[in-house]
């Protein structure tokens, strides 16, 4: 799969206000379309890990039956006719049959870099978790419908990848378990040369790259139990679009050892930096290859990052809105010159950027569904 002319126009550096691209949807405008909608805006994570079924990699498994005699050992004795009336109803509110959960995968299949949304109607049920590449996970709640994100590396191997989904009754009874299997289909990124001279050429040591990935994170891998942020994401710059995410990247002639984990805008040192979307700093400070940078958590396991700024104007646990001033650009740490890089993360994997601008498809989870588009339970069973 490779770029639509339109993109490689944004990679040279279409103004984002492009006819193209119509980026700008109010806030008002967003959630006066949510709340028309009915949608609920205050998620929360649901259960814990006595209701995981991915918790120390156990999978959930059918209660044991019992025998007669272990029946006949532990009958209840006989109870008197109010309490047997109020017993027989409790017993037909546990009888109660749920409906079978519906599973959405979107989009599937998917391709590198892509942001994977998960969503399962499930009335009744008190949890949902996912398990995808060693990675296991409660979804959000929201009314009857449960929401999880995961990210795809830019490189991540293409083909066949499982996906565990499990949902829970009232009881902590198991509703759903079954795997399906995604298709990841490759992109076909393109390659850049850059030449780094000076002192800069120094933080191309890979243990420089390696020690500001592990400084930032513990700021953008955890979950945030809340969805802070409403609709789609703003660009962070009134920049233009200098330079894609996924670009292959080779330094000084050397191989290909890395890939750009975010875009590029292009600017003036001092110019306005802004949150994409509402959230709170999990992190602000400086790397020697990033330099100057903040992370903010949008929840739900979604983070922004902005790095090579001249000047940070947040602090970490400060809240922020859509469009807040939090930063300054600038040309610190690796940089040829002044320029804004933001990346989105999504549970600790670098995704692109794109379609939270709504450039592509943005994974909204109050989307309407429609349940001819489900994965069944007999769907995932034959892997569908």
């Amino acid at each position: 799969m490779s770029h639509s002319e339109d993109l490689r126009q944004v990679g040279r550096g279409m103004p984002l206000q492009s006819p193209h691209y119509p980026l700008r949807l109010s806030r008002r405008t967003v959630l006066r379309a949510l709340v028309g909608a009915g949608a609920g805006v205050l998620l929360t994570a649901c259960g814990g890990d006595d209701l995981d079924p991915f918790a120390a990699g156990r999978q959930p498994t059918a209660p044991p039956s019992r025998t007669q005699d272990q029946a006949q050992q532990t009958q209840p004795q006989q109870a008197q006719p109010e309490e047997a009336a109020a017993q027989a109803a409790g017993q037909a509110d546990l009888a109660i049959e749920l409906p079978e959960p519906l599973v959405y995968v979107i989009p599937s299949p998917a391709t590198q870099g892509q942001t994977v949304l998960v969503l399962i109607e499930a009335p009744g049920a008190r949890q949902a978790s996912l398990s995808w590449q060693g990675q296991a996970f409660s979804l959000l709640k929201s009314e009857d419908r449960f929401l999880g994100f995961f990210g795809i590396d830019a490189n991540a191997p293409v083909g066949p990848q499982s996906l565990g989904v499990a949902v829970w009754g009232p009881r902590g009874e198991q509703l759903l378990w079954q795997e399906t299997v995604i298709e990841i289909e490759s992109v076909e990124w393109t390659i850049d040369n850059i030449q780094i001279d000076g002192p800069n050429a120094a933080l191309l040591e890979p243990a420089i790259r390696q020690a500001d990935e592990t400084a930032r994170l513990p700021f953008q891998s955890t979950l945030t139990p809340q969805l802070h942020w409403l609709g789609v994401f703003d660009p962070p710059s009134d920049g233009q679009i200098t330079a894609l995410y996924g670009e292959q990247r080779s330094f000084n002639g050397g191989p290909i050892e890395e890939y750009h984990t975010g875009i590029d805008f292009g600017g003036e040192t001092g110019s306005s930096v802004t949150a994409a979307n509402s959230g709170i700093v999990s992190w602000a400070g400086r790397t020697r290859r990033r330099g100057n940078g903040i992370i903010v958590d949008h929840g739900a396991g979604v983070f922004t990052g902005y790095y090579h700024l001249s000047e940070v104007l947040q602090t970490a646990g400060a809240v922020v809105e859509q469009g807040d001033l939090i930063a300054r650009m600038g040309a610190t740490g690796l940089a040829t010159g002044p320029h804004l890089h933001w990346e989105v993360v999504v549970r600790g994997t670098t995704v692109n950027p794109l379609p939270w601008l709504r450039l592509l498809e943005f994974p909204d989870p109050f989307q309407e569904l429609n349940p001819t588009n489900a994965l069944t339970s007999t769907n995932l069973a034959q892997g569908s």
